[in-house]
C-alpha cells in the first residue's frame, strides 16, 4: 500500500521542480506517510479526490508561506486528517533503521605499529 501512495504521491508531482517549495512539501508527504505507514490508505483515498490531491495540499501550503518546517508538517497532517508525528526532521525518520554495525573480530595477533607504516 504505501508503495502505491508513493508512486502516487511521485506521479502527481512529476512537474514540480526539484528542491522548489512544491517538491519540498510533496517529500514532507512522503516522509510523514514512510514514517507512518498505517496512514498510506487514508492518504491514497484522499488523493484520488480533486480537492484533497497533491496539487492543492501544495497550493495551500505554499499560500501560507510558512517557514517552520514542522508547522508545515503539522499542516500537511491536518489537511489529510491524520496523526501528527511528533519528530522532525525527517533524517530522523530516515534513519530509524540504520544498518546494522559490522563487528570487527579482533586478532589474537598483537599488532606492531611498524606495520601500520
Amino acid at each position: 500500500m504505501l508503495e502505491k501512495l508513493i508512486e502516487e504521491i511521485n506521479k502527481q508531482g512529476k512537474d514540480y521542480k526539484k528542491y522548489s517549495n512544491e517538491w519540498n512539501v510533496m517529500q514532507q508527504l512522503i516522509d510523514i506517510v514512510s514514517y507512518q505507514p498505517e496512514c498510506a490508505e487514508i492518504v491514497l483515498q484522499d488523493l484520488a479526490v480533486k480537492e484533497m490531491n497533491l496539487s492543492s495540499l501544495v497550493s495551500k501550503i505554499t499560500g501560507k508561506r510558512m517557514a517552520d518546517p514542522y508547522e508545515i508538517v503539522k499542516e500537511i497532517c491536518k489537511f489529510y486528517a491524520i496523526e501528527c508525528p511528533s519528530e522532525l526532521p525527517p533524517e530522523v525518520w530516515r534513519n530509524q533503521n540504520p544498518a546494522a554495525a559490522t563487528t570487527v573480530k579482533p586478532s589474537s595477533e598483537p599488532i606492531s605499529l611498524l606495520d601500520l607504516m
